[in-house]
């Protein structure tokens, strides 16, 4: 069926017309209960909410990233952190960016080398040799080991060491005798 441009004209004003919750009454309803009982909201997330690019932990994960590296810079800087929004703070690290630009590029220099000695820690612990690689051949390195399934989990620095015998005093107790 082939409309004029009057027809076409015509319906595109009456939609127009319409109030916002006569259009959606009109379009077809997806079944509330069909969404809830086949895909409950939180299904499939201890799967992949890390490892999909838009997933919530992988979020919350970017955004610490960023609030850590604002601090860092912010600090770096001499600037104060305490009651600025994350815009505020932004706007002042890039104004310093631009008054002080060989103190911004002293700046990335040193976190670039803080990054490649996490990277050469990390390869190490994985048994790579780290002497006289670059980081994108110890990022490669890294690649070949997790696509054949080598790759060893990370051991977080804050999680504490385990041991089986209670740590020796160097202090001799008061109250003891030899």
């Amino acid at each position: 069926m082939k409309l004029g441009n009057k027809a076409v004209a015509a319906l595109l004003i009456a939609a127009l017309a319409l109030p916002a919750g006569a259009v959606s009454a009109a379009l077809p309803q997806q079944s509330e209960k069909r969404e809830s009982a086949i895909y409950p909201e939180d299904a499939g997330k201890h799967h992949g909410e890390f490892r999909h690019h838009e997933g919530e932990g992988h979020k919350r994960l970017r955004e610490a990233h960023k609030r850590q590296m604002m601090n860092e810079a912010a600090a770096y800087f001499g600037i104060s952190t305490k009651g600025k929004s994350e815009e505020q703070l932004i706007g002042e690290i890039r104004s310093m960016k631009t008054k002080q630009p060989e103190k911004w590029a002293l700046f990335k220099k040193e976190m670039r080398a803080k990054r490649m000695a996490k990277l050469k820690a990390f390869a190490a612990a994985q048994g790579i040799k780290t002497e006289g690689m670059d980081e994108r051949q110890l990022r490669e390195e890294l690649r070949k080991l997790h696509r054949e399934g080598k790759l060893k989990q990370p051991v977080h620095p804050t999680a504490p060491a385990a041991s089986t015998a209670p740590a020796a005093s160097a202090v001799p107790e008061a109250n003891s005798r030899p």
